[in-house]
């Protein structure tokens, strides 16, 4: 290329530090699939209307956050039945239900508050 100016293409560095917890709801998973008549009216095996669509899964990072505990404690809680155990979403993915683990974190505020 004689004389001429050669733009080079610049790639955006990526954002440094720690990812953020995804969240996945099991509405979207549960009604992505299933007919318009299905998603708006979910009925549970009972007959009654099903919960399963105000659930929400929060990845460890978020559990850590939420609890202030560390993996290895929450693991070991888990493991004494102190502390819910996640669910299973793939084969190599877990999560926990947000409002178990809400759940527990008032259960500690509660029991902490009472013990005063």
């Amino acid at each position: 290329m004689s004389g001429a100016l050669v733009k080079s293409a610049t790639i955006p560095a990526q954002p440094h530090g720690r990812r953020r917890a995804r969240q996945f709801s099991l509405a979207q998973a549960v009604t992505k699939n299933m007919p318009q008549s299905e998603a708006q009216t979910p009925v549970g095996a009972n007959g009654a209307s099903s919960d399963l669509l105000d659930v929400a899964f929060i990845r460890l990072p978020e559990v850590k956050a939420v609890t202030g505990l560390s993996k290895t404690t929450i693991y070991e809680l888990i493991r004494v039945k102190d502390f819910p155990a996640p669910v299973r979403l793939g084969p190599r993915v877990v999560a926990w239900v947000k409002s178990e683990v809400r759940q527990w974190a008032v259960g500690r505020v509660e029991a902490s508050r009472s013990a005063a």
